[in-house]
């Protein structure tokens, strides 16, 4: 996946990123746990975001 000839480089390699995502995400969950989630799926509509304002 990685590239590496030797697969144990790719697995350290790959252990070592997701240890490292996880502990952002941990962060960022402490820093915006309590905000509602977006929903960018959906185009929002000119209209509607004038009248929120």
């Amino acid at each position: 996946m990685l590239g590496h000839t030797n697969i144990k480089t790719t697995q350290h390699y790959a252990k070592i990123l997701d240890l490292k995502v996880s502990q952002d995400m941990a962060k960022l969950k402490k820093k915006y746990g309590n905000t509602k989630p977006c929903n960018h799926a959906r185009p929002l509509d000119p209209m509607q975001a004038i009248n929120n304002k």
